[in-house]
């Protein structure tokens, strides 16, 4: 018995055709393969500058946490040691303060060329004849900015300033000017000031004795 093969299809041309679908195949597999390799690595790049990013914010935020325990010390000795100029907030009234604590840090971040882009009061704390008035700030800026801002508002005397709770993570969007002045970072801190508030009680009794003296024939 036999078979006639002549009604068979060819399945692969010859000849030069073939020759030349074999290359196209050829070079669509070596495509593929390509974009597979250059995906993978640029993933891994991404990853790689991420981690980067990372541990650059972690040995920062280290190192300012690091120096909050000296600032704490010498802000508290300077409150109970007071000589010459107030370390405290000289304001007659928590209001006004408060404002005045605010007006002080927004002096200080554009000394620095640094816009705050929130500015949050907080509760007021009593400790003793003290009181704890404060602001969380939040800004993006460099690293360089965001250190000059913390020297800045360390070394004020009048009065004197404690910078709490610094939290720093990598900007989500980037900027023209990293390439000069480095990574852009989100920055939320807390900067406190203490105020007598005896001064209440000073001032209540200075207006009573105004109206009493007023009150007299």
């Amino acid at each position: 018995m036999s078979v006639n093969l002549s009604h068979l299809p060819a399945h692969l041309p010859e000849g030069r055709s073939g020759r030349i679908l074999a290359l196209a195949i050829t070079f669509l597999l070596v495509l593929i393969a390509w974009f597979l390799v250059s995906g993978l690595l640029g993933f891994h790049a991404r990853e790689d500058a991420s981690i980067t990013d990372q541990k650059e914010i972690l040995l920062h935020t280290q190192a300012l946490v690091d120096n909050i325990p000296a600032l704490k010390e010498r802000y508290e000795q300077a409150a109970h040691n007071a000589n010459g100029d107030s370390p405290l907030l000289a304001e007659s009234s928590r209001e006004t303060a408060l404002a005045r604590l605010q007006e002080i840090v927004h002096d200080a971040a554009r000394g620095v060329q640094v816009e705050p882009t929130s500015m949050e009061p907080l509760p007021i704390v009593h400790s003793g004849p003290f009181e704890h008035l404060g602001v969380r700030i939040s800004l993006t800026t460099n690293w360089n900015a965001l250190i000059k801002l913390l020297d800045t508002l360390s070394v004020s005397t009048t009065p004197h300033l404690l910078v709490d709770d610094v939290q720093v993570q990598a900007a989500g969007t980037s900027s023209a000017d990293e390439a000069t002045q480095g990574r852009t970072i989100d920055v939320s801190v807390t900067i406190l000031a203490l105020r007598d508030s005896r001064s209440d009680a000073k001032n209540t009794t200075g207006r009573s004795n105004t109206a009493d003296t007023t009150s007299q024939p």
